[in-house]
């Protein structure tokens, strides 16, 4: 989409897949540029413009410093700054479009533009050498198009990094022309004839007489393009990064990548060879978003979120096997389960064979089995088995069954266990995988961890099976004497604490369901019935929670909570995904369970409880922080499955988002932590591609709208409301 000009100033990532890198740029006056992992943008500078005589124009893509050539050898002229006699373009100067796998700038005569292919990615496991070549060479591409078509004397297009470290220039004769730094783990390379620029200072980048000095330490440096009166020439440049050998501690595994190149420059020579792939890739990808009838502050979210979960990828190999990690954008937290939940419905549009990776690392690395206690008891009863809340941070890679993230000992704060709360995302998202691709054999492997799931969630329900009504009422003995809390968990009570949290409450009916789907593909009737049974019973305790003088459910089911919140209807999406349509019908075998959630919804939704003055999605009516993915997600909810219609204000709530994230977060690319609309956290986030469920909404209503009388599973007495 073109982007207004009072909005086009904001930081976006630019990864390659698997990798964790990052070219981030388009803040202007701001440092950005190429950087390897890191939970936050460079801090280095990019020149892109042109030259004409010894005027030099280009894009605001840096902020302005001393001239480190006269501050360090020049004493007599300190004033001046490295920047002095440059022509920095204003927002008014040129045009961005924003678009799915791609970055636009444009003026009169120069457009530069930022390629971040990506599509369907190959499973590794089943893919020969050469997909998997293509498919994990750590690059991204950027384009200098000058059109001097109507100029009457040669200009010169510019590209050139700045602050990035001292490079060693390469050049291969025929092939490709570029830098390598950082030891060589980052680089960039052209294949275009070009003329190589290293400097200290821009304004001296060509004398008069077209020559260039070139200090072999000075800090910029890049590439010169002549363009000839009359003609358009164009650059393509590729930018990669490239870590050899382990690149982790705790569990030793090296990129994937590593099996198929040897070096940077073995990098950047393959994908300039084969850029051709790559561009036709990307021009996929924006025509998907581009054909969509989304509107255009959805487009522009729905882009930006995918850019930046690509910036937190790693596609590791461990032990000759494919490892896949997805990293917490500022806290580079690996695989955060209640990041997994949400990315999933991402990640099975593009990666499903990421879904299972993940859900077997977690099986087989970061399970573990506890008991539970009653609140305010100090009695141990038998618990079950869950999953850590993420496997380790910055490379490093805890012991088995252990999170970097969780501490015993806290009461319902930051760093409180998850047990529950990770329980049941395994289960979802198992279901979902299954459902939807499915894989026999995986369910037939991790039967057992299903059927150990379904004992444990009952077990955290209640010890007594007589008192157990399909909802959280236990404490891991984890905790160590204190209590659980959701993904929510800088918020108050409301989303904050898992026991008896209306939130998870439905996220648990969900797991219901899927294990019943589960257990009943596996041909495990008895133990379908039954997971049926808990879900009846957890709708049911969700529906008697409606509170007449409240005017709806309260988020707690205890201490006379009376808050209000929006992801009340967030777990809907699970049996959805899993096409369990009819479960999430307001006709269907959970009607008054489903209708009730929709009352709710319509209830909280309004200015001074859930809804910011700037239309912007509040989660809690006691809470002023909100996660834009869930805000995503609970939209998709309430429009694809619940069938409320916002009418001309749906895009008064997209546009508020949008400035969430251009004026609130305009440094720190696509986040997820809102104040009342300004980012605060969860920075430099991958978690809000929940939004790639917008694109499937017409499909899906369409499918609803001409759905089956067919009970789901075909199983209509399982089904019927209790």
């Amino acid at each position: 989409m073109i982007l207004p000009t009072e909005k086009s100033s904001f930081h976006a990532q630019h990864s390659a897949v698997g990798a964790h890198s990052s070219f981030t740029l388009g803040m202007h006056g701001a440092p950005g540029g190429l950087a390897l992992e890191k939970g936050h943008p460079a801090a280095g500078a990019v020149y892109v413009g042109t030259i004409v005589d010894e005027a030099i124009t280009v894009f605001p893509f840096f902020e302005s410093k001393q001239n480190s050539e006269i501050a360090r050898f020049d004493h007599q002229n300190q004033p001046e700054t490295c920047h002095d006699a440059l022509t920095v373009l204003g927002a008014e100067d040129f045009t961005r479009d924003y678009r799915f796998a791609s970055d636009h700038f444009i003026t009169e005569d120069i457009h530069f533009e930022v390629i971040t292919p990506f599509g369907e990615l190959p499973d590794p496991e089943t893919s020969d050498d050469a997909t998997n070549r293509q498919a994990s060479c750590p690059v991204i591409f950027a384009r200098l198009t000058v059109d001097n078509s109507r100029g009457n004397r040669p200009k010169t297009g510019l590209f050139a990094l700045g602050d990035h470290g001292c490079p060693m220039p390469i050049h291969h004769p025929g092939t490709f022309t570029g830098f390598l730094f950082n030891n060589g783990e980052m680089g960039f390379a052209t294949s275009t004839p070009v003329e190589p620029l290293q400097c200290f200072d821009l304004s001296k980048a060509k004398k008069p007489d077209g020559t260039q000095l070139v200090p072999r330490f000075g800090g910029s440096y890049g590439f010169l393009m002549e363009v000839p009166a009359g003609e358009t020439r164009e650059m393509l440049i590729s930018l990669g990064t490239f870590r050899k050998g382990p690149a982790t501690l705790g569990l030793e595994m090296q990129y994937w990548y590593n099996r198929y190149f040897s070096n940077l420059q073995e990098v950047l020579q393959y994908s300039l060879d084969h850029s051709e792939k790559y561009l036709e890739e990307a021009a996929k990808r924006d025509e998907e978003l581009d054909s969509s009838d989304l509107s255009d502050p959805q487009k522009c979210l729905v882009a930006h979120a995918s850019h930046s979960y690509y910036g937190s990828t790693q596609w590791f190999d461990y032990s000759g096997k494919p490892f896949w990690n997805v990293n917490e954008g500022e806290y580079r937290m690996h695989n955060t389960f209640d990041l997994t939940v949400d990315m999933l419905f991402y990640e099975m549009k593009y990666s499903p064979w990421t879904v299972k990776n993940v859900l077997e690392s977690f099986v087989q690395h970061y399970s573990y089995y506890d008991s539970v206690r009653l609140p305010g008891s100090k009695t141990l009863y038998p618990g079950g088995i869950s999953f850590t809340h993420d496997m380790g941070n910055h490379n490093n890679f805890p012991p088995q069954g252990y999170s970097s993230y969780e501490i015993s000992g806290i009461d319902r704060k930051c760093f409180s266990y998850m047990t529950h709360e990770q329980l049941v995302n395994w289960i979802c998202c198992t279901g979902v995988y299954v459902a939807q691709t499915n894989d026999k054999e995986f369910l037939t492997r991790h039967l057992k961890t299903a059927k150990d799931c379904y004992t444990s969630m009952l077990h955290r329900d209640h010890p007594d099976p007589a008192q157990r009504n399909g909802v959280m009422g236990c404490e891991s003995s984890r905790c160590n004497g204190g209590g659980e809390i959701t993904t929510y968990d800088s918020l108050d009570s409301s989303l904050g604490q898992a026991r008896n949290n209306l939130y998870l409450a439905v996220k648990s009916w969900a797991a219901y369901l899927a294990l019943h789907h589960l257990f009943s593909e596996a041909g495990e009737s008895l133990l379908a019935q039954d997971a049926m049974e808990s879900a009846h019973q957890c709708a049911k305790t969700v529906s008697n929670r409606w509170d007449d003088t409240l005017g709806f459910i309260p988020a707690v089911f205890e201490d006379n909570n009376q808050s209000a919140i929006i992801p009340a209807i967030e777990g809907l999406v699970f049996p959805f995904a899993m096409g369990l349509r009819e479960a999430v019908d307001e006709d269907g075998p959970f009607s008054l369970f489903i209708t009730t959630l929709k009352r709710h919804f319509n209830a909280v939704f309004k200015p001074g409880i859930c809804l910011y003055p700037d239309n912007g999605w509040k989660l809690s009516s006691t809470a002023d922080n909100s996660w834009m993915s869930k805000i995503c997600l609970s939209q998709f909810v309430a429009r694809a499955i619940l069938n409320i219609d916002f009418g001309d204000k749906q895009i008064e709530h997209d546009s508020a988002h949008m400035d969430w994230q251009i004026f609130g977060a305009t440094f720190n690319a696509c986040s997820d932590q809102f104040s009342s609309g300004k980012a605060m956290a969860s920075l430099y986030y991958p978690r809000v591609v929940t939004n790639i469920l917008w694109l499937s909404e017409s499909k899906m209503s369409e499918e609803k709208s001409a759905k089956s009388s067919t009970a789901v599973s075909g199983k209509v007495p399982a089904f019927a409301e209790r």
